[in-house]
């Protein structure tokens, strides 16, 4: 099959790593008509994809060569490069590296790629296997806004939600680690820590589910008031400052302390709260913590 990059390769894409998310990757590709070279260390996982969209490879060389895109799916960065050392020649193919791991490492992997004639692309995949290749998953990518659209097509078919955030290599691990490891995981965490605490103390599940939903709701609102105040830098607030937030927080943990909840999740945001009042933000509105937050926390305020 001939492709527009110049390059003559027998198949679409290619996926190297067919673990459960690999496999995923692969048989959604294969289902929205490309066709797909798979290769995993044991082999046997990669020959369990046989079908008549996908081919198994048994030589590492032989399944990069087969496809203008290669798919590495591998458990982290370091495994994934040293898996793929021994192909020293990329040119005329992509390399999209789908994995969790530091900004750093993915501008590693740009440069490792780009080393060896290959155009990169990094992607984050917000989904578990079983959505992929449905319209609700999501992968972020990032890199160059040219390589993305070469393959934007092919990508998008893993996941209808996913987007290309931007041109740095870094910026879908950077998203994933400031609103997955950072927001989601603490907010899930509070969630868990709140639903507990109202349920063991006689709340019926359907009142919490229902009052939940409007408490997202008013976070959702929240949030876009938030990056405008800290790209603004204006975080004045006629509504309440950060004292009035803090002082019901201080009320909430006490009540969750008498009833024998150690509150952790509100403790450390009651903290952080603390630590912006005593840097002189308390008149300002919520989103004033932003000053404190960078360079070890301002050396712990």
């Amino acid at each position: 099959m001939a492709h527009t990059n110049g390059s003559s390769t027998a198949h679409d894409v290619t996926v190297i790593g067919c673990g459960l998310m690999g496999s995923a990757l692969a048989r959604a590709l294969g289902a929205n008509g490309s066709s797909v070279t798979v290769w995993n260390r044991t082999p046997g996982r990669a020959h369990a994809l046989a079908g008549d969209s996908i081919t198994p490879a048994d030589s590492l060389t032989a399944a990069v060569g087969s496809s203008p895109l290669v798919i590495a799916c591998l458990p982290t960065y370091e495994t994934t490069l040293s898996v793929l050392e021994p192909v020293t020649d990329w040119r005329g193919r992509t390399l999209a590296v789908l994995g969790s791991g530091t900004p750093g490492q993915a501008e590693e992997a740009q440069r490792w790629a780009e080393a060896r004639g290959a155009a990169y692309l990094d992607g984050v995949i917000l989904s578990y296997p079983q959505h992929i290749g449905s319209p609700e998953a999501a992968v972020l990518y990032s890199g160059p806004t040219a390589t993305w659209a070469a393959h934007e097509q092919t990508l998008m078919s893993l996941a209808g939600a996913s987007r290309h955030v931007a041109d740095q290599p870094s910026a879908a691990n950077l998203l994933n680690v400031a609103l997955v490891g950072e927001f989601f995981i603490t907010a899930m965490t509070a969630y868990v820590e709140a639903a507990t605490y109202a349920l063991r103390k006689g709340i019926p599940a359907a009142v919490v589910d229902e009052v939940t939903a409007a408490a997202v709701e008013v976070l959702r609102h929240e949030v876009g008031g938030v990056t405008a105040a800290i790209v603004s830098g204006e975080h004045e607030s006629d509504q309440a400052t950060l004292t009035t937030h803090a002082a019901g927080a201080r009320l909430a943990l006490a009540a969750l302390r008498e009833d024998g909840y150690d509150g952790r999740v509100l403790a450390a945001a009651i903290d952080t709260m603390t630590a912006a009042e005593q840097a002189g933000l308390g008149e300002l509105g919520f989103s004033a913590q932003t000053k404190i937050f960078g360079t070890r926390d301002r050396e712990r305020a």
